[in-house]
């Protein structure tokens, strides 16, 4: 786990920020699925829909300030 985030594998994130492009709305759910240190500290982040289906991996700054990359890409 990085030095520079409070964050661990399967905690519970709100969304900091509306993505609507791939339907995450600000203050949705996730699932931190992965921890990086390297290229840099980031976060990975998936939403899913309400039927427990994935709709999104987001890749954030590790204080979730910055949106690195979507998967699926933005339009």
């Amino acid at each position: 786990m990085s030095n520079v985030t409070a964050y661990r594998e399967l905690d519970e994130i709100r969304a900091p920020q509306g993505i609507p492009e791939i339907g995450v709305s600000a203050g949705d759910r996730g699932v931190v699925v992965e921890i990086f240190e390297h290229p840099r500290p980031a976060v990975l982040v998936e939403y899913a829909d309400d039927e427990g289906q994935s709709k999104a991996l987001v890749t954030y700054s590790p204080d979730l300030r910055r949106i690195l990359s979507v998967v699926p890409e933005r339009t």
